[in-house]
């Protein structure tokens, strides 16, 4: 087992009133609330951590911290460029990847574990959480699907790849819609 964790951090928020990912909910910034849940994780889970995003306070605030910092200054060219940047930085190494978003402050540690190990147990190239048999992040890939994740354009993630390829799919259905629930604007919040 050799999985790679990838948080995606770098989207412009273009819906949300201001910087999300800095949004405070329940007095802590909107990204804190994965990193803390991968925090939980067992130690060994993933063989790296990085960290893609465009923000200086995100960046400031993680410089210290296991992650790898992937810094994209081309926001604008969507989720694949931040993927892109992401297996750049991985290029020579044979690795699994989990691909989470930092606008879910309500995912659990207890979710991502049981979907890294559903995926190892499965034996598909592809796993991603969902809900009611619809598809969310976060997704894991094999490292077989790196050149289609290459192949992605725009704002077009990896939600392509695993509707492209369904019979490799394993799903985790997650026990509340909260859990896959991104904050894309102030009235997005759950209680």
């Amino acid at each position: 087992m050799n999985m790679t964790l990838i948080l995606l951090a770098a989207g412009d928020s273009v819906r949300f009133n201001g910087n999300k990912l800095l949004y405070e909910i329940n007095g802590k910034p909107m990204y804190r609330y994965i990193i803390e849940e991968m925090d939980r994780l067992p130690k060994g889970l993933f063989s790296r951590k990085l960290i893609v995003t465009q923000y200086h306070d995100i960046m400031e605030d993680m410089k210290d911290s296991e992650y790898k910092i992937i810094v994209n200054r081309d926001s604008g060219l969507g989720i694949s460029h931040s993927i892109h940047l992401a297996l750049k930085e991985l290029e020579h190494e044979n690795t699994d990847f989990l691909f989470a978003v930092c606008d879910q402050p309500y995912l659990k540690s207890s979710t991502i574990e049981a979907l890294v190990n559903g995926f190892y147990e499965s034996r598909k190239g592809l796993a991603c959480l969902c809900f009611r048999g619809e598809p969310g992040n976060p997704a894991i890939f094999a490292g077989s699907y790196r050149r289609e994740l290459m192949e992605l354009t725009g704002d077009r993630g990896g939600k392509k790849i695993i509707r492209d390829h369904p019979s490799d799919v394993f799903l985790l259905e997650a026990e509340s819609a909260a859990e896959l629930k991104d904050i894309d604007n102030m009235s997005d919040q759950l209680e």
